[in-house]
Formats: C-alpha cells, sequence, structure tokens
C-alpha cells in the first residue's frame, strides 16, 4: 500500500461509516413495512448520498479541528498525515457535491431541502463561525443528523411521505449515535480542556460524566415502547432493545475508568457495536414485521 494513500484509506475506514449505513437500513425498512414499498435505486441513491456526506462531515472537521489547534496532539489527525491542509479540505468538498448529486437524483425538493438542512448541521457542528460542538452541542446534532433526519430521508426516498413512525425509529437510532460520540469525548478530554471545547466531559468531569452516560442510552428505550403503544411502529421492534447487556458494559467500563479518560477510549469499539446491533436488530424486526 503506498505510504501516500494510507492516512486516506484509514480515514476511510468502514466501521467508521455504519452511523451513516443504520439510519438508511432502518428507514428503508420502516418504508417496506409501512407502505410495502422498495426500490433498490432510491435506496442505492439516498445510501451513498448519505455516506459521502459523512465522509464530508468527518474531513471538513478534521480541517476545522486542526484550525482551532485542538488536533495538533491527534495522532491519526488527516491534516497531520497528510501535511496538507488545503487537499483534505478540497477532498471533503468533494464528497460533499457527490453526496448532494445524489440526493438530487431522487428528485424530491422536500426531501433535497430536508437534506440540506442536515447538511447545514453538521456544518455547524465543527465549522466556522457557530462550532457547535465547541459549545456542547455535539451529541444532538449528532443524534439529528444521523437519527432522525438520516431516517426519515432514507423512507422519504421510498415513500414519498413524512411518516411520524419512521420519526420515532430515527430517534431511537440516534440516541445509539450520540452514544459513539458521546464515549469519543473520554480520550479526547485533555485536549477539548484545554482549547475550550465545552462537551459534556469537559463540563461534568469524567467521573460525573460517566454516570450520566445513561442519559444518552435511555431515550431509545423509552421511544420505540410509546411507539408501538401508540401503534407506529410494530411490536417486533422491541427485540432492538435485547442489544441492552452491550450498553450495561459499556457504560460499566466507562464508570470504571472514568478517572483515566484515555483508558476509556478502549470502550470505543463497544459503543461502535451497541450502535451496529442495535440498528441491525431495529432494521431485521421491521423488515419481517410485515
Amino acid at each position: 500500500m503506498s505510504v501516500a494513500l494510507r492516512p486516506w484509506l484509514n480515514s476511510f475506514n468502514p466501521l467508521i461509516y455504519t452511523a451513516s449505513v443504520i439510519p438508511v437500513l432502518v428507514g428503508t425498512a420502516y418504508a417496506y413495512w409501512s407502505h410495502g414499498q422498495f426500490d433498490p435505486i432510491r435506496f442505492g441513491l439516498a445510501l451513498v448520498g448519505l455516506m459521502l456526506v459523512h465522509a464530508w462531515i468527518n474531513i471538513s472537521n478534521d480541517v476545522f479541528d486542526w484550525d482551532t489547534g485542538v488536533d495538533r496532539n491527534k495522532p491519526n489527525s488527516l491534516v497531520r498525515l497528510t501535511e496538507s491542509r488545503n487537499q483534505v479540505f478540497w477532498v471533503g468538498n468533494l464528497m460533499l457535491f457527490l453526496g448532494y448529486l445524489c440526493f438530487c437524483a431522487l428528485q424530491d425538493w422536500q426531501l433535497l431541502a430536508f437534506g440540506t438542512l442536515g447538511i447545514f448541521l453538521g456544518y455547524a457542528y465543527q465549522g466556522p463561525p457557530f462550532r457547535l460542538s465547541y459549545k456542547g452541542f455535539g451529541e444532538y446534532i449528532s443524534a439529528s443528523c444521523f437519527g432522525p433526519i438520516a431516517v426519515l430521508t432514507a423512507a422519504r426516498a421510498q415513500t414519498m411521505t413524512w411518516d411520524f413512525g419512521a420519526l420515532l425509529a430515527g430517534i431511537a437510532i440516534g440516541s445509539w449515535t450520540a452514544t459513539i460520540l458521546y464515549a469519543h469525548h473520554f480520550p479526547q478530554y485533555e485536549d477539548d480542556k484545554a482549547f475550550g471545547k465545552r462537551g459534556p466531559v469537559v463540563r461534568w468531569g469524567p467521573v460525573l460524566a460517566a454516570k450520566r452516560f445513561w442519559w444518552v442510552i435511555l431515550p431509545s428505550y423509552v421511544v420505540l415502547p410509546v411507539a408501538v403503544l401508540l401503534g407506529q411502529l410494530p411490536g417486533t421492534v422491541l427485540c432492538a432493545l435485547l442489544a441492552a447487556p452491550l450498553a450495561w458494559q459499556l457504560v460499566t467500563f466507562t464508570q470504571t475508568y472514568a478517572e483515566k479518560p484515555s483508558v476509556v477510549g478502549a470502550g470505543l469499539p463497544m459503543a461502535a457495536r451497541f450502535h451496529l446491533i442495535s440498528g441491525l436488530l431495529l432494521t431485521l424486526t421491521l423488515f419481517f414485521a410485515r
């Protein structure tokens, strides 16, 4: 493998992109359950479009964090590894352009406008002058973009309608997505604190933040039963809650090593696994409920 290509290939690690794949799977499965519709071309456009936008968010965030200095000590910073901020910046913009073309190809102005809102939030997460993640809004934005917004977009790509049930499923997905970001804050604690990035671990301190980890996870365990009671989702989706032991393992690990934030970084794969398995269970239970 070329040395020059290695940083780029690492940045496109497939494991990272489960955050964009899962909501599209859930939204498409919801459309199949609720409307009996599945168009593989529109599914592919929604999936590839969201993954490209996700790539743009990851790459541009690397640039923006480099600009503020918070990533100067980050060993896997793409800007640091490539030694070319401008190259990273423009590759990210290319990903955004291609992703936007995919959404345009769906030929639905409401979906395009909704997707544009998600793209704006993705920019405002780290981009100037907003830098909302520095002000403590990172979890809310991540949960929104890769939860309700992504699930509703994928569902509408199939049905051309806005469904309340898809929104509720998206809230659950957003909760699981925010779990990954929340776990990510612990190993970043020292640098975030030094550069004034007011994430939850900086605001509350590692120990209290570990105790409050459940605040991020519990919304999904409330919204899915409520959605079933309201008749917006089938009862089978409650099987997605069977991944609870993975959440318990993650939270217990985080609380045990909270005073050593760098060690808590080893919990990131646990968070990703919890998100992936919960999302796949929700997808399968929607699909087979029809």
